[in-house]
């Protein structure tokens, strides 16, 4: 039981998971080594779970330069994400409001790299970069039947369109961006909220470079990158969420710090 999943509301409960993993690597103490990782979840009432594969390969060619390259896939499956909550004709079994939830797959795809190179004892630089591209399609809509169970009252989906007296809409319609739903089946729209389809684009980047010109005195040098975007398509497409990565505007900033030891 929990009221987490109704953000304060009603207890309700959470269904058990199965987990189980994998993982395999060579010798780390090679100049090349790899490593995988594989997660998948199970959630026992048959609606959730999913699945993690990640993959690290290193290189290190000599005791001053190494580079690692983390790659990672998920798929996720949610059967009782939150949507929303209205009190919208009262609804008694959850104490006079309505907890809207929705089964929720979501895909995420990143690339970790990072980069350490020391040129000297005195002279080094580090590099770190992620993009990650992630959307989140929320389908099959539905409200909590009653308090303490994992009970919904499914939303059937169907074509809205607008009348002079509102919304016309049986079950549950996506007009113009948005989520028409018809709770006391007359066929006009009681509630709606903004589709909540998403897909984010992301990159994150930085370098520092450490110079200690004098014995305990450094001067670093550090650079952040950092690339977003937002939009609402709701499925992944590499080749589209990525062109939109790159082509989005970028915050780049510059650092230098300095430490002089005194030696007093």
């Amino acid at each position: 039981m929990s009221r987490s999943a109704t953000r304060g509301g009603p207890m309700m409960m959470r269904p058990g998971s199965t987990k189980w993993s994998v993982n395999l690597s060579s010798d780390r103490r090679k100049a090349v080594s790899f490593g995988s990782h594989f997660e998948m979840e199970d959630d026992r009432q048959g609606v959730g779970g999913g699945w993690t594969v990640r993959s690290d390969v290193k290189v290190q060619p000599s005791e001053r330069l190494q580079v690692v390259v983390t790659p990672r896939y998920n798929e996720d499956n949610s059967g009782h994400q939150y949507v929303s909550a209205t009190e919208t004709m009262p609804y008694s079994p959850t104490f006079g409001v309505r907890y809207l939830f929705a089964d929720l797959s979501r895909r995420t795809v990143s690339m970790e790299t990072r980069l350490d190179w020391t040129f000297t004892p005195r002279l080094s630089l580090q590099l770190f970069a992620q993009p990650l591209l992630s959307s989140g399609d929320y389908v099959q809509y539905k409200q909590l039947a009653t308090s303490k169970s994992y009970d919904f009252l499914e939303f059937n989906p169907g074509a809205g369109f607008n009348t002079a007296g509102g919304v016309a809409c049986p079950g549950i319609c996506d007009l113009e961006g948005r989520q028409y739903v018809d709770f006391d089946g007359d066929g006009t729209a009681d509630y709606s909220f903004r589709d909540r389809d998403f897909n984010v684009r992301s990159l994150v980047g930085n370098a520092v470079l450490r110079w200690e010109y004098r014995p305990g005195s450094t001067v670093f040098l550090v650079w952040q990158r950092r690339q977003s975007d937002y939009a609402f398509a709701g499925n992944l497409d590499f080749q589209r969420d990525a062109t939109a990565l790159f082509e989005a505007p970028a915050d780049n900033r510059f650092i230098i710090k300095m430490n002089y030891w005194l030696g007093l």
